[in-house]
């Protein structure tokens, strides 16, 4: 199973906005306790890997933000989907009539 990966350009772009090499952001995030490389940070940003979990808490820290900043605005891991109101809504359509015997 491949994994994807949708935190690489947003690592590439915070990092670019700090101005830092990525080399010094591998040195942050080995000062603060991840163990990464500067390869594994270039296929992250270029999305040839994904990030790990504990990867995803360094970035974040690292940048000072929440662990869901670094993930697409448009993309809602809680299920729902923007602009949909799903209130009544089920796989049916309708409820069934009741069956009277």
């Amino acid at each position: 199973m491949k994994h994807a990966n949708v935190i690489g350009r947003k690592v590439a772009y915070l990092r670019n906005q700090l101005r830092l090499s990525q080399d010094a952001l591998v040195a942050r995030l080995q000062v603060m306790g991840c163990d990464i490389s500067r390869d594994v940070l270039a296929n992250i940003e270029t999305l040839r890997s994904p990030a790990t979990d504990k990867q995803i808490e360094f970035f974040a820290q690292a940048f000072g933000i929440s662990e869901q900043a670094l993930f697409p605005d448009k993309r809602h891991f809680d299920g729902k989907v923007v602009g949909l109101n799903s209130e009544g809504f089920s796989r049916r359509g309708t409820s069934p009539e009741p069956v009277h015997k």
